[in-house]
């Protein structure tokens, strides 16, 4: 028989039992919503940080792959002297310098050929030496700074076959000096400059830069 009683009673324990699922329901699924939600901002922060991130170039060496790097930014340095004070101080045996350039765009990382113990031989025309002001090809002749790119080109391709120039089989270097009275601004200023330009120029040439305090060596060919 039909008791409206009973009907009302049970009414009120399933509306009873409904809000109790419902509660657990939500205990169970807010952490998880929280979880997923604590992720995605993690996750997004993590492409951020990426997009964040300076792009890097490097300008490596010869050099032994068993043998570390030792880090220094150059903007922690005063002037071109405290870089070749770092390099006489490491042993180049075990370990090299290589030192951080920082742009607000790019960060270049170069490391600098070093001497270590062997005698290192090199044509007189295998090597450019690059101040602030000028440029010396092959010992003797001499340019304006302004006739960069002309010379990194002709160094790095020689694409006329100029003697005064390395062939396609020798080395390339390019030696850095700077006036120790001027700051580590000018060193950096000159760095960049050599460097958009072979960016520029596209040269996929190896090469290797040198930072050296004295004035140009004369060496004899035989």
């Amino acid at each position: 028989m039909f008791n409206p009683k009973s009907n009302r009673l049970f009414s009120a324990l399933l509306f009873i039992y409904g809000a109790v699922v419902k509660h657990l329901r939500a205990s169970f699924f807010i952490p998880i919503l929280i979880f997923l939600l604590i992720s995605c901002g993690q996750n997004n922060s993590g492409k951020n940080h990426r997009k964040n991130e300076k792009p890097e170039q490097n300008f490596l060496t010869f050099r032994l792959v068993e043998n570390k790097f030792i880090e220094y930014d150059l903007d922690t340095l005063s002037n071109f002297n405290e870089i070749i004070k770092i390099q006489n101080k490491i042993d180049c045996n075990k370990n090299y310098a290589l030192f951080k350039l920082k742009t607000d765009k790019k960060i270049y990382n170069i490391q600098p050929l070093q001497y270590c113990e062997d005698i290192f031989d090199y044509k007189l025309r295998e090597i450019i030496y690059i101040n602030t002001d000028s440029i010396t090809v092959n010992y003797e002749l001499q340019y304006p700074i302004d006739s960069l790119k002309m010379v990194l080109n002709n160094h790095l391709r020689n694409p006329n076959n100029d003697r005064n120039y390395p062939s396609s089989e020798e080395q390339r270097l390019i030696s850095i000096n700077v006036d120790n009275i001027k700051s580590i601004i000018e060193t950096k200023k000159l760095l960049i400059k050599i460097i958009t330009n072979i960016n520029e120029l596209n040269i996929k040439t190896n090469f290797s830069f040198m930072f050296e305090d004295h004035g140009i060596i004369r060496i004899i060919e035989e």
